[in-house]
């Protein structure tokens, strides 16, 4: 979303594509995952109709030729970004309608904007954030490497007001949760020295403690380091585990979620 508001007062003509939930889901209540735990699928669109110029909630293919069309055009008119949302069950059907010949396109140059130059944006608006509670007084949070990638800035924010926060960085490799969803090149990250990072936003400034940990007895250490001599610090503590380890519970819920996510569009 960052991409899509920063190209506002630049006027670039972004296309903000987002996946959305599966065609057969609206309407239905159901509480799906990546959402905030209510059955209300509208609440990221109305997040984006305040920073993009056109809409497009794509959940049938008998009209989605005319909304993408009519998004990309309006992007281009109005030099200023659009959003459209795809039902997750969708890209992969064939349909008739996007077996005809592009319908030719004239765009009248508009002079103030005729040296600019647009671009295309792809946002995904699922992603996992601090996971938190309360443990005598300090936080403790688990984070994802993926989901770090994303919130690591916030780490400097944390150092600078000296918060005692600590933090585990689960170092599975990648987006482990997604890829027993629906596995994709899509999935891999690149992978960063997350204590590293944290080094640098650290930069002598404040107090700070950084491991990084392959073993039990390690882990072990860390926390016992993190509770004592360095109570007083941002603990932040990776926790290196291999990219397939995961539990049943979890193989059988990704399992589930891609049988979902998968199903066919009803009969209109």
């Amino acid at each position: 979303m960052d991409t899509t508001i920063g190209s506002v007062p630049e006027n670039l003509p972004v296309v903000c594509i987002v996946g959305g939930p599966n065609s057969n889901d609206y309407g239905s209540n159901r509480i799906l995952h990546h959402t905030i735990g209510l059955p209300d699928f509208t609440q990221e669109l109305r997040c984006f109709q305040t920073v993009t110029c056109y809409q497009a909630v794509v959940n049938n293919l008998d009209d989605a030729h005319e909304q993408i069309d009519a998004a990309i055009s309006t992007a281009l008119k109005e030099s200023k970004p659009v959003y459209i949302s795809i039902s997750c069950n969708l890209p992969s059907i064939p349909h008739p309608n996007f077996s005809h010949h592009p319908v030719p396109f004239f765009l009248s140059p508009r002079y103030e904007f005729q040296m600019q130059y647009g671009s295309i944006g792809w946002s995904v608006g699922a992603t996992l954030g601090y996971a938190q509670v309360a443990k005598d007084k300090r936080v403790l949070a688990f984070i994802g490497d993926g989901s770090f990638q994303v919130t690591a800035q916030e780490v400097s924010t944390m150092l600078r007001w000296g918060q005692n926060s600590i933090i585990f960085l689960i170092n599975n490799g990648g987006y482990t949760i997604e890829v027993e969803i629906h596995d994709g090149p899509y999935n891999v990250i690149k992978n960063w020295n997350y204590t590293g990072v944290v080094e640098a936003f650290h930069n002598g400034e404040g107090k700070c403690y950084t491991a990084k940990v392959r073993t039990e007895e390690q882990l072990k250490e860390a926390i016992e380091e993190a509770q004592g001599p360095k109570k007083d610090c941002l603990c932040f503590i990776e926790v290196i585990v291999h990219k397939d380890d995961t539990s049943k519970e979890l193989l059988e819920w990704g399992s589930r979620v891609s049988a979902a996510n998968s199903r066919p569009p009803n009969p209109q």
